[in-house]
């Protein structure tokens, strides 16, 4: 049986493919905070509230043709309310540029939803998404 935590991870992923941001933005606390410890170059480190986070995944996603994101791996840890999962990313931009990347990511819960969201990638190979912004 899955994890509450879990779930919502795995709802979060399935939410990004169908380019969902809308209904994406309701698993986010409204203090929700992503941190982005190695940034692509003109990508923020730090996307601070959930306003924000809307603001920066809709001007995200309006330039993806395709996004999928698949989870390979994922720890839940209900002790912590913190859940680290390892995923893939396959996508093509509408200027035609495929994206791909290997990335792990940190969340973190507090009544239920997303309060901390920490991603580690590859910043080289998201740079050609921050240059199509």
């Amino acid at each position: 049986m899955s994890k509450p935590n879990t779930l919502s991870v795995q709802k979060f992923y399935k939410l990004l493919s169908e380019k969902n941001i809308p209904e994406w933005l309701d698993l986010w606390h409204e203090e929700g905070k992503i941190t982005v410890p190695y940034p692509a170059e003109g990508f923020a480190s730090v996307i601070d509230g959930k306003a924000a986070i809307r603001t920066a995944f809709n001007g995200l996603f309006d330039n993806f043709e395709r996004f999928d994101s698949n989870i390979t791996a994922i720890y839940d840890d209900t002790d912590t309310q913190a859940v680290c999962v390892e995923y893939k990313n396959d996508a093509l931009l509408k200027n035609g540029t495929p994206y791909t990347n290997d990335n792990i990511a940190v969340f973190v819960f507090r009544d239920g939803l997303i309060i901390e969201y920490h991603d580690y990638f590859d910043p080289r190979r998201f740079q050609v998404v921050v240059d199509a912004l």
